[in-house]
């Protein structure tokens, strides 16, 4: 097992001293294998095929990259059997052993289907995979891509977008812009260096050529020191004369020291004595926190107390529902109580549907999620979702549509952790309305989802 991870390291090692160039100004250039894997709901069979990618380094690890590809399958979409996708993307590159870095990524693609382009759509794509080194100017490249076609040829509503997933492997050359070389390992390169053969570990200036010895250690330059042979552990001055002495060690001369043996480590101020770096109100000997940030309260220690970020009353510790409103009241457990007094229905602001669907809407979905958590953390409450509209359309219809839409509120707060137990749903189409239905404002109010307490 061992000799196995030598075996690799020295592996990666080796391709690390040739590892290709990516700064600014490099091209990268070179194909790919791939198998794409595309939305179900296209109906085209899953393909294999190949493409090509040329790229520029922006940074060094960053490159505007463009590729176009040719996958061979079949579909409602393709008339002639083939599917052309074109990507363009930003790539930034990050080392992570030797000469094998990990690549992430995201840009446009443009799906032509068929050679004809009778069809085509756009969407986002993301990148995800490594890069490994081979010599001086190739690269190995493995990569994940997912693209997102927010408007599909296909669309439809019960198709909205797609989600096509590949996977690809390719072989790159690199060219252009490259790091100076440096034959010395003085780093000063090559070019600038006046001193090509300069000795291991030999400290040198911006040409590469040694600097001035100091035989005493004491950083100062021989030609400069007009004292030469400072004992060793001696501050010195410019001119390599020893400093006054500091008999404690504390940073301050013994002259000027007014707390001469404070002990090892202690933080002190100009005259010696103790001080108090975080300005907490604690001194350093004693405080276990000693980076409390400024203004923050702290105990005897020096330790900030229990924090309450949102502001309700309850500290972060016992907070179920962290991040409450400012001015919202919240019970013991720092959740907003769902109902108040002898109230016992809650109308579930911002809970809507996308047209003509039982579908939630972004928006809906994070107002949910607040009354997922109350809920979860207060197990005895049991609760109807009840859904309304308005009086427009059959009263069949309107019982149909509100009760879907309501089993779609319990459903996705059972998903966010509330017990099935503990919740039911029910549809009352156009009843109880709570404006008028002669208005647009009032209709929306009455299409609505409500929760009622049942016990």
């Amino acid at each position: 097992m061992h000799l196995r991870t030598v075996a690799v390291v020295a592996l990666f090692t080796g391709f690390a001293a040739t590892l290709p160039a990516q700064d600014a100004g490099t091209i990268e250039f070179g194909g790919f294998g791939r198998f794409t894997r595309f939305d179900h709901s296209l109906a085209l069979d899953n393909a294999y095929g190949g493409g090509g990618y040329l790229g520029v380094f922006l940074a060094p690890g960053l490159a505007l990259e463009g590729t176009g590809g040719y996958l061979p399958t079949t579909g409602p979409f393709i008339p002639d059997g083939t599917l052309i996708p074109l990507r363009a993307q930003l790539v930034y590159g990050h080392p992570m052993i030797g000469s094998l870095g990990i690549m992430m990524g995201a840009g446009y693609v443009h799906n032509v289907y068929g050679k004809t382009a009778n069809y085509s759509d756009d969407g986002i794509s993301g990148l995800f995979g490594l890069r490994l080194g081979l010599g001086s100017a190739w690269a190995m490249r493995v990569e994940a891509v997912e693209d997102f076609i927010p408007s599909p040829q296909n669309q439809s509503i019960s198709v909205p977008n797609n989600w096509n997933f590949s996977v690809q492997a390719g072989l790159s050359a690199l060219i252009g812009n490259s790091r100076p070389k440096d034959s010395d390992h003085d780093g000063v390169g090559d070019r600038f260096d006046n001193c090509p053969n300069t000795p291991t570990g030999e400290s040198v200036d911006a040409h590469g050529c040694p600097l001035p010895k100091d035989a005493d250690g004491d950083g100062v330059a021989d030609n400069l020191d007009r004292c030469p042979n400072t004992p060793a552990g001696d501050r010195v001055d410019a001119r390599g004369c020893s400093l006054p002495k500091d008999a404690d060690g504390d940073g301050v001369v013994d002259a000027l020291d007014k707390c001469p043996n404070t002990p090892p480590g202690v933080k002190v101020d100009t005259t010696g004595c103790e001080l108090d770096s975080d300005k907490d109100g604690v001194s350093d000997s004693a405080d276990r926190c000693p980076n409390t940030p400024a203004g923050e309260k702290v105990d005897a220690t020096g330790c900030p107390l229990p924090k309450d970020s949102d502001g309700d009353g309850v500290v972060d510790t016992m907070d179920k529902c962290p991040g409450t409103p400012v001015g919202e009241k919240v019970d013991s457990i720092g959740c907003p109580p769902l109902f108040t007094g002898v109230a016992r229905t809650l109308v579930l602001e911002g809970v809507t549907f996308e047209p003509n669907s039982t579908a939630l809407t972004a928006g809906a979905r994070g107002a949910l999620d607040r009354v997922a958590t109350s809920l979860a953390v207060h197990t005895g409450t049991r609760v109807e979702v009840a859904g309304y509209t308005d009086d427009r359309g059959g009263i069949a219809a309107n019982l149909r549509l509100s009760k879907a839409r309501a089993d779609a509120v319990r459903s996705y707060l059972i998903e966010r952790g509330v017990s099935p137990e503990q919740i039911t749903s029910r549809g009352y189409g156009a009843d109880d309305p709570i404006d008028t239905n002669a208005t647009a404002v009032g209709r929306s109010k009455n299409r609505r989802v409500e929760l009622h307490k049942t016990n």
